[in-house]
């Protein structure tokens, strides 16, 4: 195993389980709370609008730049700025066809849609820069980077938040206004680690593009797109069919937002990957015992998240959300059923990638993609957020059980599935601490705590890596 890249995902869990929970619970709940459920399901809507149709940001050249140039990396400076304006000419295009769809869709909300078009760009490049530092073997750069623009918005939004009469009440355009603002400067910060890691580092905006990186990269992007349909489709979906769309969406935002911010880890640790199998992929013996260890660790945090949501979901809803209305309670305790799923797809997902096999990981999320948003138009009207959790767990957790044939049949990799015995005795365990604690009207919070030391106990034991390992790699140079 790398020592690198395991101070690396340390460091990276390390700063988002610092970070990420008081954006979700401090910041993103809040704003929520106070600008109400169908004002946020209407910023909700408009912004899954934008990350559905944002692969016309990229169209896959983020991920194929990513690879190429973990596996040669003397071509990096000039792929960059190639790469670059490509996708300075792409944003134009992605602003043109959002408003468009917008226009048609009747909605009329130009003023926030811009905003979030902004954004919408801005996170695309910030993603871009961070695929450099990746792939040229920058680990600790990109996970400052990966909680930087987030930490920006708590300051700023926790500001406003806490002293409403100095700033003036939060509102959406507010919080999307800083959101801008605090992703430019994750850019800025990004290019600064690239001038001073990479030698002969340079931007060259509208020098030109090669369209050979376009058509190499199309795959990717299309499978992009069709995983984001799946996930994001739903937001602006339940705001059009459902009679009482906002509030719908609203709803479904309030589970969304934990899954989606738990989920992070995974899409933050396949970032990671994704490089290092790149540049290893021919020497499975190297990387199988680094895949298997992430593995475990996203599969313990997530059955813990789903263990927790399904034992005490009216907690969860009155804590976050002061809510303990039956539908919210139910939508949340089901979407949260789809993070050890998720978990998969990013191993198995990344590894396909990563080894040359995208046409088949492609097919795979199309005939998923199709099911989902079939099942979404029938069931939507009729039952609304509900409908949406169930169909969302369904299908993940398919599609993450053809994602490991698959990625058997393609690489011969070792699968190790004699440890799903183990994770599901760990998720039962779980939910029975938990579940006896709310039952009993106990500290929840105290017994989570203590099921996440035991978790804890299992990674170390089952992972093969020991106290005296991670203290050398944290210590170590």
């Amino acid at each position: 195993m790398q020592k690198k890249f395991f101070r690396s995902i340390l460091l990276l869990v390390f700063l988002n389980l610092v970070v990420k929970p008081v954006w979700i619970f401090a910041i993103d709940r809040q704003v929520q709370n106070l600008t109400g459920f169908s004002e946020y399901g209407h910023y909700f809507a408009l912004l899954n609008l934008c990350i559905v149709l944002n692969f016309l940001l990229d169209l896959g050249i983020s991920t194929y730049f990513n690879r190429e140039i973990a596996a040669h990396q003397q071509n990096g400076v000039s792929l960059f700025s190639d790469s670059l304006n490509g996708k300075i000419w792409l944003s134009f295009l992605f602003a043109l066809v959002i408003f468009s769809v917008a226009y048609m869709s009747g909605i009329r909300d130009y003023k926030l849609l811009l905003m979030l078009v902004i954004m919408q760009i801005g996170s695309s490049a910030l993603l871009f820069v961070r695929a450099y530092l990746t792939a040229a073997q920058h680990y600790r750069q990109d996970a400052v980077i990966s909680i930087t623009d987030k930490l920006f918005v708590i300051l700023f939004v926790g500001a406003i938040i806490l002293f409403p009469n100095l700033t003036g009440p939060i509102t959406i355009f507010r919080f999307v206004t800083i959101q801008v603002a605090g992703i430019a400067f994750a850019i800025a910060l990004g290019l600064f680690f690239l001038y001073r890691n990479i030698e002969n580092f340079s931007v060259k905006p509208f020098a030109g593009f090669r369209k050979e990186i376009l058509f190499s990269s199309l795959p990717f992007a299309a499978n992009i797109f069709f995983m984001t349909v799946m996930l994001r489709s739903v937001g602006f979906l339940l705001e059009r069919l459902h009679a009482d769309g906002a509030a719908e969406a609203g709803i479904y935002a309030a589970g969304f937002r934990l899954m989606d911010a738990f989920n992070m880890v995974g899409f933050l640790m396949a970032g990671f990957l994704l490089p290092f199998i790149s540049r290893h992929w021919q020497e499975i013996n190297r990387f199988s015992p680094v895949l298997l260890a992430c593995r475990h660790l996203l599969m313990l945090g997530s059955l813990f998240v789903a263990a927790f949501s399904l034992a005490a979901p009216e907690y969860i809803t009155g804590l976050l959300y002061s809510r303990n209305d039956p539908h919210t309670v139910e939508v949340i305790k089901i979407i949260l059923l789809a993070l050890p799923a998720l978990s998969l797809i990013h191993i198995y997902g990344t590894t396909l990638t990563a080894t040359r096999n995208i046409q088949t990981f492609l097919r795979i999320t199309l005939f998923f993609s199709v099911a989902t948003v079939v099942l979404n138009l029938i069931f939507i009207p009729l039952y609304g957020a509900k409908a949406c959790a169930i169909i969302a767990v369904s299908a993940q957790s398919l599609y993450a059980i053809v994602l490991i044939y698959f990625t058997r049949k393609r690489t011969g990799i070792k699968l190790e599935l004699n440890y799903m015995p183990f994770y599901i005795a760990a998720g039962i365990l779980c939910f029975m601490i938990i579940r006896i604690t709310s039952q009993f009207n106990g500290p929840v919070l105290l017994s989570a705590f203590a099921t996440v030391s035991l978790l804890t106990v299992l990674f170390f034991f089952k992972s093969g890596i020991s106290f005296q390992q991670i203290k050398s790699l944290l210590i170590e140079k």
